[in-house]
């Protein structure tokens, strides 16, 4: 064939040509993706993670045959490859296919931020109720699996729960100042219609769930009632508790959070700093342990160039390692000590959240930052062992290529210069 020839045949096969996805495997898990590997990777480790702790406290049974995940580039490219499986429904974050049984889900959604990693919890939570319950209600799929998705964490490779979502808060307490009540038995028997029709009993029944875990009784509720069913008494007998004590609780519960929960929304919302400063002041005042505002304090005061302040607020969390702050705590207290050419410090402390980074999707820019103080501190081998973590955990080449050339550089020169 000659060369014109084959040149025609190229062009008339290049527009068939497509990225054909690879295909990963774990003890649970085959994932399908033509992302980075080093972001499979860590789509890999939060699914590993996120299984092992849900197996072991929550769905003793867990399942046998591996959960198939589709993981996409884009919101667009998980809503086409639905549509080619058959399913033309919208997808937001993403989506539980129990007859497959499939995951589909994205790296980026239509605005061009990064999913976060809850949308593949709340995905691999519907497979564990689809595995360990008959036929649930719809306020129990719903409140289980919105708890998991916004509270729960993955910290150091174990389960932790952030604080109450403010949202879900807000919503509740827009209720209660209209003076209605939330009661448990009209939400055990509602039906999926009612519940959706019912303002804030979606947000209840999460509520209900975040409940039961801060009370220490999620556990024992989802024992029985994957041996008993949904009725009311189920509930009752695994909590050891009356109707009326459980809603008491249930609502002074909910209450005591609402109002911090909206001083923490206030704040992040205000566009004054003072003001923004003061709604989390009081949201502390309400709640002491509220780590979720000691930590929008300290970015305030660091973005300030208050040091000492941030550093105090951050010290808060610092001393709770299983708060789902603690990693962004540790690589705040770095930056401070980064920006002030303090490198033994921020190298500790960068360090302290490397420790807790397996599962964090921005790992690479730890890698960097631990590799350049080790630079400045003029430890070399140090530094290249580093700027080579960097380059192999990286998943966004094309958004550092100068990060990405100097870290190659400094190892090629390092490297000679040792050789010599």
């Amino acid at each position: 064939m000659n060369k014109k020839a084959l040149l025609c045949l190229c062009c008339t096969l290049l527009p068939l040509t497509t990225v054909s996805a690879e295909q990963y495997y774990t003890d649970r898990f085959t994932v399908s993706s033509d992302l980075e590997p080093a972001y499979v990777r860590l789509v890999q480790a939060n699914a590993e993670a996120y299984y092992a702790n849900m197996q072991q406290r929550y769905f003793p049974t867990g399942w046998r045959k591996p959960l198939k995940i589709y993981y996409s580039k884009t919101q667009a490219d998980t809503a086409n490859l639905l549509s080619e499986h058959g399913h033309d429904d919208s997808v937001d974050c993403g989506r539980y296919e129990p007859d497959v049984p499939a995951v589909y889900t994205h790296q980026f959604t239509n605005d061009g931020e990064l999913n976060p990693w809850s949308s593949l919890f709340h995905q691999i939570t519907c497979h564990f109720i689809h595995q360990s319950f008959q036929n649930p209600p719809e306020w129990f799929n719903e409140g289980l699996t919105c708890f998991f998705r916004d509270h729960a964490r993955i910290v150091k490779a174990d389960l932790v729960f952030a604080q109450p979502n403010p949202e879900m808060l807000q919503v509740l307490k827009s209720r209660i100042d209209e003076g209605r009540r939330f009661n448990i038995k009209r939400l055990f028997s509602s039906s999926k219609e009612q519940l959706h029709a019912w303002s804030g009993g979606c947000q209840f029944a999460q509520a209900l769930f975040y409940w039961l875990h801060q009370t220490g009784g999620l556990k024992a509720y989802l024992t029985d009632a994957s041996q008993k069913g949904y009725d009311l008494a189920v509930l009752q007998d695994a909590l050891s508790k009356s109707l009326t004590k459980i809603n008491m609780e249930l609502a002074d519960f909910i209450e005591a959070n609402c109002q911090a929960a909206d001083l923490l929304q206030q704040g992040r919302q205000a566009q004054d700093h003072t003001q923004k400063q003061q709604a989390f002041l009081d949201a502390l005042r309400l709640k002491p342990d509220c780590l979720a505002a000691c930590f929008e304090l300290a970015k305030g005061y660091n973005h300030a160039g208050d040091y000492a302040n941030c550093r105090k607020h951050l010290t808060k969390i610092l001393d709770n390692p299983q708060s789902a702050e603690f990693l962004h705590a540790a690589r705040l207290m770095a930056a401070t000590y980064y920006n002030q050419k303090d490198y033994s410090n921020a190298l500790e402390y960068y360090n302290r959240a490397w420790e807790y980074s397996d599962c964090y999707e921005y790992k690479y820019k730890l890698a960097y930052r631990i590799a350049n103080c080790h630079y400045h501190l003029e430890d070399t081998e140090y530094a290249k062992k580093w700027f080579q973590k960097f380059l192999d955990c990286n998943w966004e080449p094309e958004k550092t290529k100068a990060g990405n050339e100097y870290a190659r550089k400094f190892i090629e020169l390092t490297t000679a210069a040792t050789s010599e």
